[in-house]
């Protein structure tokens, strides 16, 4: 990045300025959204002053496959984040999809228009989401019980399905809940088809997503499928979709699916569940405590949706006192500074934590590092 402003430094033309320092970040989830506030705070903060008319020419590009940014919290933190970036540098593209990654560019899809286009970039993160590893994906093409693409199927005791000894936690680990929609392909079809004609048009198809919300969690992402890849499964070119069309649908979206989020939140409980299990300490199954998520959204505000208190209390509570089991949403000043009192706390050593608040205190004072060395 830095090579980029004095790279661009050198150049009299604005358009090659401009193109020199342009960044783009690919996925609007909590890294993507930390890294473009964090890189907007940088350099409008620490550049401003030793490349003026780079850092005029600069421009940071935030590309969303959503609509909405941290689409996985609350409303209201997203619609805030919005906000935030509206007013910084970072220019959002939502409901865009990236289909190929160049040197010097990136080749967008407009999802609503269908249209095509280029955006031009020095440098991209990419922050969506990475495949599983080649341990993982060998293990999942040789047992028959592996039905997700995502990672390895697991039970409660983090037992990989199809197998007596492989275990599996984090990322790379997806926890059977029961309830998937794949097992009853049948029933929702015939609930579906409102005609009785034997298809299902995209219509009744969203319909029935919208319908089956609560007994099936994953219906929404469904949905969202549904309304954006329609003519992707209709694999005759019908219009519709019939029986063994809907099954390869369903069977298509349930495997690369996943009921806990690829976090370090996610990785640590299941490390040390299985630690305990193996030590004897536990015969339960693992059960996810979830505490809550936070994301920096640039100059000095942060969001945080926190869920201790809701995870707290039995179902029944909650279902009783729904105020109480609501989550606390946190947006702001305030938000920032729980935000990094947390993350000093989960610092693994208090070297780290020591290093980390050093880090954060002379960059306040003086200011962040703009050398290469």
């Amino acid at each position: 990045m830095l090579d980029a402003f004095e790279s661009a430094a050198l150049q009299d033309d604005p358009a090659e300025k401009t193109k020199l320092c342009t960044f783009v970040v690919v996925g609007a989830g909590p890294t993507g959204v930390e890294f473009a506030a964090e890189l907007d705070d940088h350099i409008r903060e620490d550049l401003a002053s030793l490349y003026p008319a780079e850092v005029a020419a600069s421009k940071v590009v935030l590309i969303s496959s959503t609509d909405d940014l941290l689409s996985s919290y609350d409303k209201k933190i997203s619609d805030f984040t919005k906000l935030v970036l509206d007013q910084s540098r970072v220019e959002v593209r939502s409901g865009v999809r990236v289909v190929e990654v160049r040197k010097d560019a990136v080749v967008c899809l407009d999802k609503k228009t269908k249209e095509e286009f280029i955006e031009p970039s020095f440098l991209t993160l990419w922050s969506t989401g990475v495949k599983p590893g080649l341990l993982v994906q060998e293990l999942l093409a040789k047992i028959p019980e592996q039905t997700k693409r995502s990672g390895m199927l697991v039970d409660n005791s983090l037992l990989s399905y199809g197998s007596k000894n492989i275990y599996a936690a984090g990322d790379c680990a997806v926890l059977y809940t029961g309830n998937a929609m794949n097992e009853d392909l049948e029933v929702l079809f015939k609930r579906a088809d409102a005609d009785g004609n034997g298809a299902l048009d995209k219509k009744e198809l969203l319909a029935l997503f919208n319908e089956v919300g609560d007994d099936y969690p994953q219906a929404e992402v469904f949905q969202f499928k549904i309304d954006e890849d329609f003519d992707t499964f209709d694999v005759d070119g019908s219009g519709t979709i019939e029986l063994e069309e809907f099954k390869a649908l369903l069977r298509t979206i349930d495997s690369s699916l996943r009921n806990l989020p690829p976090t370090a939140q996610v990785a640590g409980q299941m490390g040390g569940f299985l630690a305990s299990r193996f030590n004897g300490e536990t015969k339960k199954g693992f059960k996810y405590f979830h505490k809550g998520s936070m994301a920096y959204v640039g100059q000095e505000k942060a969001a945080a949706q926190v869920s201790m208190l809701k995870n707290l209390l039995p179902e029944m509570l909650q279902e009783q006192l729904p105020l109480v089991g609501e989550d606390i949403i946190l947006t702001g000043g305030l938000a920032e500074t729980v935000w990094r009192l947390l993350y000093l706390d989960m610092q693994i050593s208090n070297r780290n934590k020591l290093q980390v608040g050093f880090d954060w205190t002379k960059a306040i004072i003086f200011g962040r590092d703009t050398s290469r060395f």
